[in-house]
């Protein structure tokens, strides 16, 4: 993976974690305004930090997983060489 395409991924998963975390805070207002006590409230806000919590940590994951496979990638062809055929005409690739 190259630094476009890690860069590109990484948008993906910000923005996939922008839009679950804004998910939970409209499900959190609608529930607060369902909500007749406090305790309701109180679970209301809970789960909504649980879900940024775990978009946090997903898209974290994601960020981690994209860097590893860009090394993984720079690994697979250390010399920048890229291997050509051996056919008469075709060159080596050296």
């Amino acid at each position: 993976m190259d630094a476009g395409k890690e860069t590109a991924a990484n948008l993906t998963a910000s923005a996939k974690a922008g839009l679950e975390k804004t998910k939970a805070t409209i499900d959190e207002k609608l529930e607060l305004m369902k909500a007749k006590d406090p305790a309701q409230k109180e679970v209301a806000t809970k789960k909504k930090e649980e879900r940024f919590t775990q978009a946090s940590h997903e898209e974290k994951e994601a960020h981690a997983r994209n860097a590893a496979t860009k090394e993984a990638g720079k690994a697979g062809n250390p010399t920048g060489i890229h291997p050509t055929s051996g056919l008469p005409g075709q060159g080596t690739g050296h």
